[in-house]
């Protein structure tokens, strides 16, 4: 593949580059003698007067692989020069002589493992072992050792261990023998190996800062290579399939050009921490043209809609083929490919959706939302991050990813799940990148620790305030009123274990939103507000200002929880006068028990980040309320009328605005959801069997009153098939969509299929069936 053909150069002038710069293994002079004597013929292997020679290494690249829980990394099976290890455990090597060696008395052989353009000893990016003949290992597990395992006259097997902190990425390894007792170097035979080593995180060791205990997470947030990120509105969210596909060959080579583009220090790579904010800088492009550009506004003419991709590997594919940033991308598309990078390296990872997640732009806490006298809410343009004149939004849905790491630059008791996100909202220390934040900082509201805290407990749970004009106020304007349960409704990531077809289905689900935060509206949770906001000079404006609304009117918007994309729906507002219980006996000039309201209820199209795209339909009305009567507005909405003003997601924002004239109480409810579009089905028509063709079927119904145009059907499959689209045929309205397709195993395996369906009229339907391919004897 030509692709594969652009990875294979890119590697190979990396691993060139290592080993020119390598100083301390730099032998000018002996170059020439080098090639010599690593192309003789072992003919003279038994000449007594020949010196002491390395004839080969066999680095067991498969063998070390399986005990490193690495057999499932590709480049193992189409490169013999590569292996994939983790640090912290130990892997075997033979060495083979062109004569008989004695590594106790006579002989000396010395091991060099190099990593970055200038390692060093000092640093930890480079270790010398002298193979002494002893059989145990005697160094600390920070440090490189290694020991014989066994020897035969012309061979040494040996075992090497790795430091628990060795820096993570690509090393290379050269090899030094010389005759002991030789002070001017004439029997010293250098080789340099060809073979490139890939060292990982070891959630597996516990002296590793990423030890991971149990088993079942390791299987998860390490080794899965396919999931879903849950998309939409509480509490419909939909759960779309993608291909994390980190074991594809592509991928550990994209992750070392990324550490190379992210400028992270050699001696660093071994620092989760520090990993884990580059990958969060480098996944987006702003700032050091890094993998993926984004864009919100729904024009990508010039590139690939969000909703196209189905997994990680194109992306990082294009990425590592072009090194221009691929455009395009939103959060869950960022943070798929963050998790993708995270789990290749060994970095323990999970992606993370937050329903209504807060962008809190000036560090208040809050979500704040201003109106004039009237109750309207003032209007500001907002298409995504960062624009000018950017205000206080809240997203649909926000997705990043939280990734395991012990925390020692913190107190005790804040490692384990560290929040980290790629998508350019805030500058961190002057760039786009966000985390490691600690999930107890957030929980306790600890705004001060180290990374971006403040930012990610909005996010999950900032207030909603709501400010009206007030000439009469010190800044202009007065608390109306404040809602503390609006942000951060439900936080999800998938379950452990395998990945189920349907969207919505919830067995493949956890809501870990407690783990972010107590209780929403407990005294815990305030606790954790308050004690971040003392912190803040913009939040304790807020939260020390009491309401100012007299609210002697109740007033509720109606949920939509499923609107079938196809159907009609309405809007509901009730409002209810609970009578003069109620009142306030210090008021003047609230008139008598009667509340006159006028409201207001619109439907628009909205883009997930909250902005507004399309007006749909509205309604309005005054009602005068008598004590304790309940009065409601209802707005219908026609398919006709809304279809063809969605944008992508296919997401409604209803909002009412109510006001009472003898209060002057303003009251504002909204709600919001994502039209229900069908599953793909997806199904195996064959049995599965190495070597055998494998039928599968695509299908779902066309819920549309409209034909189905441009339609295309994107299948990827980890360990079966590479990402391929698929161009369809125009799909009629309220037709069948039905492919067939044959796959072609070659190995025994557990994989998942998903495939993504898009059209011009409607995109983004996805599934997956899980499949177990057996061997032709099986």
């Amino acid at each position: 593949m030509a692709f594969i053909d652009n990875v294979s150069d890119w590697f190979e002038s990396l691993a060139d580059r290592f080993r020119r710069e390598n100083d301390e293994l730099r032998r000018e002079d002996r170059e020439n003698e080098l090639i010599n004597e690593t192309n003789e013929i072992a003919n003279d292997a038994t000449d007594a007067s020949q010196p002491a020679k390395i004839l080969s290494v066999d680095f067991k690249a498969k063998e070390n692989a399986a005990n490193h829980h690495c057999e499932k990394y590709e480049l193992l099976e189409r490169r013999k020069d590569v292996s994939v290890l983790r640090r912290g455990g130990t892997f075997l090597i033979t060495v083979t002589f062109n004569k008989t060696v004695d590594l106790k008395k006579q002989h000396q052989l010395k091991i060099y493992m190099s990593f970055g353009p200038r390692p060093n000893t000092q640093n930890g990016t480079q270790a010398v072992m002298t193979v002494s003949g002893k059989m145990m290992f005697d160094k600390n597990h920070e440090i490189w050792d290694v020991r014989v395992d066994e020897k035969t006259p012309t061979s040494a097997t040996l075992e090497i261990q790795i430091p628990t902190e060795a820096p993570v990425g690509l090393w290379s390894t050269a090899f030094e023998l010389a005759d002991r007792g030789d002070k001017d170097g004439a029997s010293r035979h250098l080789m340099r190996s060809e073979q490139m080593t890939y060292i990982l995180f070891n959630p597996w060791n516990k002296r590793d800062y990423t030890y991971m205990a149990e088993e079942p997470k390791r299987e998860e947030y390490i080794l899965n290579d396919v999931g879903k990120v849950w998309i939409g509105s509480y509490p419909t969210a939909r759960g779309r399939h993608w291909v994390f596909g980190q074991f594809d060959d592509a991928v550990l080579p994209a992750c070392i050009l990324l550490m190379e583009k992210a400028k992270v220090s050699p001696e660093n790579r071994g620092d989760p921490i520090r990993v884990a904010r580059a990958i969060s800088r480098i996944v987006n492009s702003n700032d050091d043209n890094g993998v993926i550009m984004g864009r919100w506004d729904g024009n990508y003419e010039d590139g690939s809609p969000p909703t196209k991709w189905t997994g990680s590997i194109a992306i990082l594919e294009q990425y590592v083929s072009t090194q221009k940033p691929v455009r395009y991308g939103q959060c869950w598309v960022f943070a798929a490919v963050v998790n993708t990078v995270c789990r290749a390296i060994g970095l323990p990872a999970r992606v993370v959706t937050n329903l209504n997640s807060a962008h809190d732009t000036n560090g208040s806490l809050t979500i704040d939302e201003y109106f004039d006298k009237d109750g309207e809410e003032y209007r500001y343009n907002f298409t995504g991050p960062n624009p000018e004149g950017e205000r206080d939004s809240i997203w649909n849905f926000h997705v990043w990813n939280d990734v395991w790491m012990a925390r020692p630059d913190l107190p005790d008791g804040y490692g384990g799940w560290q929040v980290i996100d790629a998508t350019p909202q805030e500058t961190s220390d002057g760039v786009y990148q966000c985390g490691p934040a600690s999930h107890e900082a957030i929980r306790q509201g600890q705004m001060h620790f180290k990374y971006d805290v403040p930012f990610v407990l909005a996010e999950v749970n900032a207030d909603v305030v709501h400010w009206q004009v007030d000439d009469g106020a010190p800044d202009g304007f007065k608390k109306l009123s404040s809602n503390q349960f609006h942000v951060g409704k439900q936080v999800l990531t998938k379950a452990i274990g395998d990945v189920e077809s349907g969207g919505f289905n919830k067995n493949d689900r956890e809501d870990i939103t407690q783990e972010y935060k107590p209780n929403e509206g407990s005294r815990a949770e305030r606790l954790t507000l308050y004690t971040a906001a003392r912190r803040s000079r913009a939040a304790r404006h807020a939260f020390r200002l009491p309401s100012e609304a007299i609210e002697d009117v109740e007033f509720n918007i109606k949920d939509v929880e499923r609107v079938p994309i196809g159907e009609d729906f309405s809007i509901t507002v009730t409002m209810k006068n609970v009578g003069d219980a109620n009142r306030t006996v210090t008021m003047k000039n609230v008139g008598d028990a009667n509340r006159t309201v006028t409201s207001l209820l619109t439907a628009s199209s909205t883009y997930y980040t909250g902005a507004k795209a399309y007006p749909i339909t509205r309604a309005e009305g005054e009602f005068v309320l008598k004590p304790n009567e309940t009065k409601t507005l209802s707005l219908p909405v026609k398919y006709k009328d809304y279809f063809p003003l969605l944008v992508e997601h296919a997401m409604i924002k209803l909002v009412a605005i109510c006001n009472v004239k003898e209060t002057s109480f303003s009251w504002v409810g909204e709600d919001k959801f994502q039209v229900i579009k069908p599953d793909m089905i997806i199904e195996l028509t064959t049995e599965a069997v190495v070597d055998q063709p494998l039928g599968v079927r695509f299908s779902f119904s066309n819920p549309l009153s409209n034909s189905l145009t441009k339609c295309s059907l994107v299948v990827d499959a980890p360990g079966l098939v590479r990402p391929k689209t698929i161009p369809l045929s125009n799909v009629p309205s309220k037709a069948k969509m039905v492919h067939e397709m044959k796959l072609y195993p070659k190995k025994e395996t557990n994989c998942t299929i998903v495939a993504t369906f898009n059209s011009i009229e409607l995109r983004d339907l996805t599934g997956c069936v899980n499949v177990t391919i057996l061997s032709t004897e099986g």
